[in-house]
């Protein structure tokens, strides 16, 4: 059987998850600047493992060529230990929530300096969380997600949406700042007010108090979709319209534009150089 015939085939919607990139066994998958996934042909050997980790369920491949070797695993991939305890933590002592914000600085910093999704393909501990629960555990109908849900206007459509929550979150902080009383609820689903009155916030500010009440509504908030497109899908579906997911790979596709621009506009200097020498 031909390598040709073994190639596995990505799709365009691909979201840049980089879960293909993880499991293949051989190295033939990479993410092309953190904009979309591509196989490099000589080295497929048809395994299929892509195919059942992909969240957007967008590759396919010929039949199995041989039988994939096992991968060797790193510490990053039990990160999803931390999001557990994290979870956790939030519900005995509610200022452990300000830690979450590990979650949304380091992939901004890493999409800004480094241009590429390395959070989302190796250090997100909430997919993984996903995946052990929706994989291995079985509580996923592996089901490939509708195609509306990866479409750009639904994923940047929910980023716009999730990000004016987060807005308003930072507003009602900042009304604590002002003065205003503390609320003393998580808020599920943005509807939902959950009481939260038996953890201890009388060691620091309102204010920052207020701001991880809200803060841990949305990490909540963002768990229970996830779950709910764990159960319903595949594993990592949530990965497919995550708001930090399509935010970084904007951020990579506008890094690496300007960079692909700019060695244009090297070029177009450089030949006129060369023309008026």
């Amino acid at each position: 059987m031909s390598n040709l015939k073994k190639k596995a085939h990505i799709g365009k919607e691909c979201v840049a998850c980089g879960r293909c990139v993880k499991e293949c066994p051989v190295g033939a998958i990479s993410v092309h600047k953190g904009m979309y996934a591509k196989v490099a042909e000589d080295k497929c050997i048809g395994c299929g493992k892509c195919v059942k980790v992909c969240p957007a369920g967008v590759i396919s491949v010929m039949p199995q060529g041989k039988k994939a070797e096992s991968k060797k695993r790193n510490w990053y991939d039990y990160l999803w230990i931390l999001t557990s305890v994290y979870l956790a933590l939030g519900f005995f002592n509610i200022l452990f929530s300000w830690l979450g914000l590990i979650c949304f600085v380091t992939p901004l910093l890493i999409s800004i300096v480094k241009g590429n999704k390395a959070y989302c393909n190796k250090y997100c501990g909430r997919g993984q969380l996903f995946e052990l629960m929706g994989g291995k555990l079985g509580f996923s109908l592996n089901n490939d997600p509708p195609k509306f849900l990866r479409s750009k206007w639904f994923r940047y459509g929910f980023l716009t949406f999730f990000m004016a929550m987060f807005l308003l979150m930072i507003y009602n902080t900042y009304l604590v700042f002002g003065g205003a009383t503390l609320k003393e609820a998580v808020t599920l689903l943005w509807v939902f007010k959950l009481p939260w009155q038996w953890t201890n916030t009388s060691l620091v500010s309102p204010w920052i108090a207020q701001f991880a009440f809200g803060f841990y509504g949305v990490m909540l908030t963002s768990t229970v979709i996830g779950l709910v497109t764990m159960i319903l899908f595949k594993p990592r579906s949530w990965c497919v319209y995550c708001p930090m997911g399509t935010m970084t790979q904007g951020i990579c596709m506008l890094k690496h534009r300007k960079e692909k621009d700019y060695g244009r506009e090297s070029e177009t200097d450089s030949r006129a150089f060369k023309s008026a020498g």
